[in-house]
């Protein structure tokens, strides 16, 4: 029913910016021609590591539209579509329609409290208008913003709008991942956006992960999805305790600005400048993840499949 779907290795975006704050495009230009380079299966713009509720609406569509122009139909590309109000969340999916994405991504609005009718009648709002072949994926964070999609709610959503299809669930629950499986008849395609558990949720059932650290370490990253694919359960669960390691090792360095950080010292971007009120990381967090890059490739190096 849908040309594509997201899978895999799907890397959420930055948003590179000059040392002003506005928007580098050149520097985006350059990053998703890297991306596209890199072996990862799907791109996914404006999401939390895209800063996307900081951007103005302006801002995103300018995001969305570059990328998907770069892009060029090379990889699949959703775009995140969530934001604090349902006018604007939908004016994003229509968007993202136009600009021919292969489908969005819909986080839940952040802060103020909702409950399971007040979720559903925002989901329903912003997709209403969309094709029924175009596919959506809710997108769940509840520990940023408040509101938990429970697998009732995607349940109900799945067995109304055929074209919602899954979940980007960033919570280190996996039974949860188990309830999500059987919410509604037909099976949601569900993705983790946290890497210490990707192979595990690959394991449960769930078809891939949403991984800002798969920009710079997308070796690691793609080498644990090939290595279960193909069947290789031994290797993927060394090649994810790599990957963990990675975790543990930036471990208290705020993500977004190390991933800049990561990013601007291989050269892709231009500037490590976040949108404040996020900061730049000090000197010692830059020499740890300098650090971090240095022995990863040293290990990269000794690899051989």
């Amino acid at each position: 029913m849908y040309k594509n779907r997201l899978y895999g290795v799907v890397i959420p975006t930055i948003t590179p910016m000059h040392e002003d704050g506005t928007l580098d495009v050149q520097s985006l230009e350059k990053y998703t021609e890297f991306l596209i380079g890199t072996g990862i299966n799907c791109l996914y713009p404006n999401g939390t590591n895209g800063e996307s509720l900081m951007l103005t609406k302006e801002e995103r569509e300018t995001v969305a539209q570059t990328m998907s122009d770069v892009n060029a139909k090379r990889l699949p590309i959703f775009i995140q579509c969530g934001s604090m109000t349902t006018e604007e969340t939908a004016s994003h999916v229509k968007h993202a329609v136009k600009i021919g994405a292969d489908g969005v991504g819909i986080m839940t609005p952040a802060f103020f409290t909702m409950d399971e009718e007040a979720m559903f009648e925002y989901y329903s709002d912003a997709i209403k208008d969309v094709p029924t072949d175009f596919p959506i994926y809710v997108y769940n964070i509840p520990g940023c913003t408040t509101n938990d999609v429970t697998p009732t709610l995607l349940g109900r959503l799945m067995n109304t709008f055929p074209n919602v299809v899954g979940i980007k669930y960033s919570c280190p629950n996996l039974m949860r991942i188990e309830d999500y499986l059987r919410c509604c008849e037909r099976k949601p395609d569900i993705l983790i956006g946290c890497d210490s558990l990707f192979l595990q949720c690959l394991i449960t059932g769930g078809v891939g992960t949403v991984t800002g650290p798969g920009a710079v370490f997308y070796k690691r990253f793609n080498r644990v999805y090939r290595q279960y694919m193909a069947g290789d359960l031994k290797g993927a669960q060394e090649t994810q305790n790599q990957i963990v390691k990675l975790d543990r090792q930036l471990a208290g360095i705020p993500g977004i600005p190390a991933l800049k950080t990561m990013l601007k010292q291989r050269g892709i971007i231009e500037s490590d400048t976040c949108r404040k009120p996020l900061r730049k990381l000090t000197q010692k967090e830059c020499d740890t993840i300098a650090r971090v890059i240095e022995n990863y490739d040293k290990e990269e190096e000794n690899i051989h499949e």
